[in-house]
């Protein structure tokens, strides 16, 4: 008998490992063949295939073998290329087609808030999302406002849908702002004191790292009340965070430049209309510039455009953001087709709405580009050209997992995305 039972044991398990076999599915894994793809960290590959595996870029190439039960999905005449990063983004605080939300996105009780977290506010059914994965958008930098100068902490999220916490990929930084709005009870009335006073909190915030330095090193020396505030501003002097500076004229910009040479920060300069003025210098200092939000009655011509080219070719960092809701999700890729237009390669172009956004981020190493080993966020377009306007979304994948599909209608936000987007 017992001998029976080990026989019946063998062969069940002959019998599981058979099904599991050559040309069974497996889940997680996907195969997407035959498409001009992109990987942005290198050249385009055409009729490459790209594995996936247990959401993570398994191999990439033109002669990669399909794994055997593999999901393939047939990309003949289309494009593959890496999810679209949006580097600075209100969805979520600012929901869409509701007005009365147009300022959740600033505390304005006082002009410091580096303590408020944009992550704490976010509304995951907004509208919004479900427009930004249907366009090829997998991550998104959603910040707080710029009515005060220092509005809070931002955070990166993927298009995963779900709650906010399933959405959550990373810290995105601190959003200062050199801007005098409509002055408020204690607010800086002028650019020079909103520098000013950032300067003076960001001192600040040192010398409370340097006291909390000296009582560790000796417990004789008073410990100071602990301060949030000032913990998140630290997080900057140790360029353990990211500083994103709102920031568009040029003496805007000079004073945004002035902090990162000033503190040593880690910072990058979001909007930049004078990039053009200050391309050089901007080089020079190794100061990223996230440019946008480039509107549909902004003209295809303007002279503004140039400075992103002009950076870029320089050698500089540069990434597109529309700030939605601002500027639609749905234009961000197509604002890679207008720099391409004034004279940019389109290779930069796709690196400025993929890689490089990663890169200002320190997350390159997960996203931004299609290598094994990288999440496995990837879109495939309708046309082998990914910056025309005719290449529409066809499919996208965040970990490995289809988030849209606009043969099935399928959103994970739930909303159906109007034809022809």
């Amino acid at each position: 008998m017992r001998g029976r039972a080990v026989l019946t044991i063998a062969l069940g398990v002959a019998l599981a490992a058979s099904a599991c076999g050559p040309g069974a599915p497996e889940e997680g894994l996907i195969a997407i063949t035959g498409g001009l793809v992109y990987p942005v960290g290198s050249e385009p590959i055409p009729g490459g295939t790209v594995v996936i595996r247990d959401g993570k870029i398994e191999a990439v190439g033109a002669d990669v073998a399909v794994p055997a039960g593999a999901e393939v999905i047939d990309a003949a005449g289309m494009s593959v290329i890496p999810g679209i990063i949006e580097t600075h983004s209100h969805t979520g605080f600012k929901v869409l087609n509701i007005p009365a939300t147009g300022a959740n996105n600033n505390e304005l009780s006082v002009p410091i808030n580096a303590h408020v977290r944009a992550i704490d506010g976010l509304d995951s059914g907004d509208p919004a999302f479900a427009l930004a994965v249907a366009s090829g958008i997998t991550t998104q930098n959603i910040t707080t406002g710029s009515r005060s100068p220092n509005s809070g902490q931002a955070a990166l999220v993927k298009m995963r849908g779900g709650t906010v916490a399933d959405m959550f990929l990373a810290p995105g930084g601190i959003k200062m702002a050199i801007r005098a709005t409509t002055p408020y009870p204690n607010f800086p009335e002028t650019e020079q004191e909103v520098f000013d006073l950032l300067s003076g909190e960001l001192e600040a915030a040192g010398e409370y790292l340097d006291a909390l330095a000296a009582h560790e090193a000796d417990s004789a020396n008073p410990k100071p009340p602990r301060n949030l505030t000032y913990e998140a501003l630290g997080k900057l002097l140790t360029r353990e965070w990211v500083l994103g500076v709102h920031s568009s004229s040029e003496q805007q910009m000079r004073h945004a430049m002035e902090l990162r040479r000033r503190f040593n920060l880690d910072a990058y300069i979001h909007h930049g209309g004078a990039t053009l003025t200050l391309a050089e210098e901007l080089h020079e200092l190794g100061m990223p510039v996230s440019y946008g939000p480039v509107l549909p009655g902004d003209s295809r011509e303007s002279e503004d455009l140039l400075g992103p080219v002009r950076l870029a070719e320089l050698g500089g960092l540069v990434a597109f953001h529309q700030d939605p809701p601002d500027g639609h999700s749905y234009w961000l890729r197509h604002t890679g087709a207008m720099f391409v237009r004034q004279g940019m390669p389109a290779g930069d172009a796709l690196a400025a709405l993929t890689l490089n956004g990663a890169r200002i981020f320190h997350v390159d190493d997960r996203i931004g580009s299609l290598e094994p080993g990288k999440d496995a966020d990837v879109v495939i377009l309708g046309g082998e050209d990914p910056l025309a306007y005719e290449s529409l979304v066809m499919r996208v994948f965040v970990d490995g997992v289809e988030v849209f599909n606009r043969e099935t209608g399928y959103n994970v936000f739930g909303d159906v995305v109007p034809e022809g987007w």
